[in-house]
């Protein structure tokens, strides 16, 4: 057997194989018995015609690229499997000649990351939360406006007061609006820019004529860059009452003693999520580095399998809302190819940093306990109440387990990454040469690993199979 290969793309091969003519001989009487099993030759059972008349009949070709079907498994073991590659999915089988017979297998192959010194990746630490009074006022004052009412007045209308009016439009001599007992809150966000102006200073019961023009980027493009001139009728005004903040609010909006308890716990929560946001920037600031120092190369299939996510993603969305992925291409006038190209480079940079991020789990040896897979699951379950079960057996098929995996896999390791590059702890490189350097003493048996010692997950990849005809 003649065996040559050659890199064709980045991390992935395309290997030539003529086998030996005995080899293809015994294949091809082995494919001549297979094809006789399905196509009726006049006086000879299934499988039981000579080579010479299935040849006759079906033609040398068909049996030659039955024969590399046949070969092509043990050839490809021999030829790929045997020489240290790692294959990153299912390769593929072209018969390039038929005599003599000539294989050409295209073999993607597991991407490859040299992460460089990242046990010297340094970052300044975030600087210690501080929640101030006047944040907590706002929290204050947007649960004031949560549990506020709407009350009548007798005045002109104001900006920040909901309304209740009709209003008529023509553009270019076409009605474009005919709504009666229209309610809105008049503010800087209602549109055309101007309305709420207009609106503001009118009497309950009175009547009023105004041209107001679109912008160009208006969303409804019937209407984008129009004027409008607008007959407005007023019929009521309400303004925003909102509650006296005392201990009787605090009570009213959850189980709080007191405003003072209440404040306690806005301080408290907001405190709590200002550190969450505080540690995904300084875990983001990491990654970034490591990212840009580290060297990473990976099949294209790898990529184009990364969109098809990011595009199962945007469907499922739209099914939420009540749309199709058709429609929503016929909308914006796009293809799938399109679509595809404009979401490219965002899938490409999420590639690279999550094979970044998994060569340096491996390095750091993280691994996601059953313990820990099972107390997530229960978190994310006891949050549903009476539907916890459901949702508790749901999450512990394969799948969704296999993503929560991944999920408490990247938190884990980049915890570690942060604590690396801010000096509070070493990496699994510089320890392990530190034990090196500084063997047990005698009579001292080595430490077990500690508990919850971290290795990382299998990567993303389903195994090596046999190639299959293109």
């Amino acid at each position: 057997m003649d065996v040559t290969t050659e890199t064709v793309a980045p991390r992935e091969i395309e290997v030539t194989i003529r086998p030996d003519p005995d080899q293809v001989e015994d294949a091809l009487h082995k494919a001549a018995r297979k094809v006789a099993q399905r196509v009726r030759i006049p006086g000879f059972r299934p499988g039981k015609a000579p080579y010479a008349l299935v040849e006759r009949t079906v033609g040398k070709d068909l049996l030659t690229e039955e024969a590399a079907e046949i070969l092509a498994p043990d050839l490809y073991r021999q030829a790929v499997e045997g020489a240290g590659y790692h294959p990153y999915d299912r390769p593929t089988l072209r018969v390039a000649h038929h005599e003599p017979l000539e294989l050409k297998i295209r073999v993607p192959l597991e991407p490859v990351v040299e992460l460089g010194d990242y046990c010297s990746l340094r970052v300044e630490p975030e600087p210690p939360v501080e929640v101030s009074e006047q944040q907590v006022d706002q929290l204050l004052q947007e649960l004031r406006e949560q549990h506020g009412s709407w009350e009548p007045v007798a005045r002109p209308a104001q900006m920040g007061d909901q309304v209740t009016l009709d209003i008529q439009g023509v553009a270019d001599g076409e009605p474009v609006f005919d709504e009666t007992g229209t309610t809105l809150v008049l503010d800087e966000t209602l549109s055309p820019p101007g309305f709420a102006q207009a609106v503001a200073g009118m009497q309950p019961g009175e009547t009023k004529q105004v041209e107001l023009t679109y912008p160009q980027e208006q969303p409804n493009e019937e209407l984008a860059g129009k004027t409008v001139a607008f007959t407005l009728t007023l019929h009521e005004v309400k303004e925003r009452k909102l509650p006296e903040l005392d201990d009787e609010f605090a009570r009213s909006v959850g189980d709080y003693a007191s405003l003072q308890e209440l404040k306690d716990r806005l301080r408290d929560g907001l405190k709590a999520e200002m550190e969450a946001e505080a540690r995904d920037r300084l875990a983001t600031r990491v990654l970034d580095q490591l990212v840009q120092q580290s060297k990473v190369e990976y099949p294209n299939l790898a990529l184009e399998r990364r969109i098809d996510r990011m595009v199962e993603r945007q469907e499922s969305r739209l099914r939420q809302q009540g749309f199709t992925l058709e429609t929503y291409l016929q909308v914006t006038h796009k293809s799938m190819d399109q679509l595809r190209d404009e979401l490219r480079p965002q899938a490409e940079e999420n590639l690279r940093r999550w094979l970044v991020l998994e060569q340096a789990g491996k390095a750091e040896k993280v691994q996601v306990q059953p313990e820990e897979l099972g107390s997530e699951i229960e978190r994310v379950a006891l949050a549903y109440g009476e539907q916890a079960n459901a949702v508790r057996e749901a999450l512990m098929q394969p799948e969704p387990a296999s993503g929560i995996v991944n999920d408490i896999f990247v938190r884990k390791t980049l915890d570690r990454l942060v604590a690396i590059a801010t000096g509070k702890a070493e990496c699994a490189a510089a320890a392990a040469q530190g034990e090196e350097a500084a063997p047990a003493a005698a009579g001292e048996e080595a430490a077990p690993a500690a508990a919850g010692e971290e290795t990382a997950p299998a990567a993303e990849q389903p195994p090596a199979e046999p190639p299959s005809a293109e």
